[in-house]
């Protein structure tokens, strides 16, 4: 049993309990996810699986998607409707241009601050955990992320719902204050669903109470954006699982990623590694099967 299933995680659970849930409904001990999601926020969780667990550092890193509804004139300390409210504005009404021209200062390669209320360790332990224990921790370091797109799909007197995409490790309760304060106002999320993570989609996704093991995407049919299959013959492939130099021109089948990252796969196409095209030497990065 190994690959990949595309959860549906519900609003008030961990990434843990969804990582216990399918442990025990499968009764298979080798079970992670791919990027936690905070527990207040529902949406995509790509579960892997058995063998699928090795392509976890790869598909962590992909990009993600979320929806938001962000409402201005007050902020929580949790930066969403779970929390105190710590702040309030007058409030005040902001034209559609206002907001649009706020946002696109925010597209591209920013500094963020993470939230207190973010499942990030700051010394081994979870910064929203110490947040709940009445904790704050000064002077979180700031982190470069990446924001690719932000779509506003409708837009209210003192709210708007927009769609992001975004670099892993963004934080969508940051870019939710961050816009209110370049506005001269404060806002909290209303609400917030990843919509995708990688390839994986939420119009694809199961419910955690109704996945069954056809659920489950094997690794073969994971399609990792930007890598590439590789075709080795006996005698490479042997060099390649030893460690030895293999070169592009005595592949059988090779194509370029532009992540420089590779499926290898035998004659008989099994799947046996994923690796990686270093100084034009083939190097294995993850064994799946020998």
């Amino acid at each position: 049993m190994d690959g990949i299933i595309n959860i549906l995680k519900p609003s008030g659970m961990t990434s843990h309990d969804v990582v216990y849930k399918i442990r025990k409904k499968f009764n298979i001990q080798k079970v992670g996810h791919t990027g936690t999601l905070d527990p207040n926020v529902a949406g995509v969780l790509p579960i892997v699986i058995g063998k699928g667990t090795k392509l976890a550092q790869i598909l962590t890193d992909k990009d993600k998607s979320y929806r938001c509804m962000m409402s201005f004139g007050k902020q929580t300390d949790t930066s969403d409707t779970y929390g105190k409210i710590i702040s309030e504005n007058e409030k005040k009404l902001f034209t559609y241009d206002e907001v649009r021209n706020v946002c696109d200062d925010f597209i591209g390669v920013i500094e963020q601050v993470p939230s207190m209320y973010s499942a990030i360790k700051v010394n081994g332990q979870k910064l929203y955990k110490l947040a709940r224990k009445g904790q704050v921790i000064e002077n979180i370091p700031s982190r470069k992320v990446n924001i690719h797109s932000l779509d506003i799909i409708e837009f209210y007197e003192n709210a708007f719902l927009f769609d992001i995409s975004c670099s892993k490790g963004t934080y969508v309760r940051c870019v939710v204050e961050d816009i209110a304060k370049k506005l001269g106002t404060v806002g909290y999320m209303n609400f917030l669903v990843r919509t995708s993570s990688g390839q994986f989609d939420i119009q694809d996704s199961v419910c955690i109470g109704d996945v069954e093991e056809n659920d489950i995407i094997p690794i073969d049919e994971i399609n990792i954006e930007g890598v590439k299959n590789i075709i080795l013959d006996e005698k490479q492939l042997t060099r390649y699982i030893n460690g030895l130099l293999v070169t592009p021109e005595y592949i059988k089948k090779f194509e370029y990623s532009t992540k420089n990252i590779y499926k290898i796969y035998n004659e008989d196409r099994k799947l046996i590694s994923i690796g990686q095209l270093v100084e034009n030497r083939l190097k294995n990065m993850i064994m799946i099967n020998l």
